[in-house]
């Protein structure tokens, strides 16, 4: 019995050691949608384990939209020299992301455009935010479009 005992304290030792590997799902986000909106930062959340940008966005009719925009965690954006200072309230940036699949205002990040011409990518997964998008995107906003899905209807 003592034997058993002690076995099954050094496998639950063992098993509370391990870290935690699991990661939810990005299938709330349409990934095969990215749009980009000027947006004014409310709040830059740089918290484990996503960091949150929420950002107001205008719409046509001038009414305005809270956007909550879900980012990697802080262990995965300083090495990209993103920082809990990156976005501070008031800032205007255009910021690119994958919208929710039910249709509440937000979406996994993609990148953002910041102020002084700098593009920064905080995405998790949930969004394509790496340098290929980014030079696409560039691309595509010279041209005017702003949905990924307008772009690929021309052809772009």
């Amino acid at each position: 019995m003592k034997t058993s005992i002690k076995r099954l304290s050094w496998v639950l030792a063992a098993t509370l050691s391990i870290p935690a590997l699991a990661h939810h799902s990005f299938a709330m986000f349409d990934r095969d949608t990215e749009i980009v909106k000027t947006a004014t930062v409310q709040r830059w959340a740089f918290n484990n384990p996503h960091s949150w940008l929420y950002v107001n966005i205008t719409n046509e009719d001038g009414s305005k939209t809270l956007l909550s925009l879900e980012g990697a965690s802080p262990t995965q954006l300083i090495p990209r020299g993103i920082t809990g200072s990156t976005f501070e309230p008031g800032d205007t940036l255009l910021v690119m992301y994958c919208p929710l699949r039910d249709g509440r205002p937000g979406g996994g990040i993609g990148w953002a455009k910041l102020a002084d011409g700098r593009f920064v990518s905080p995405a998790d997964g949930g969004c394509n935010g790496n340098d290929a998008s980014i030079s696409r995107w560039q691309e595509w906003l010279k041209q005017g479009y702003t949905t990924s899905k307008e772009a690929t209807a021309a052809g772009k």
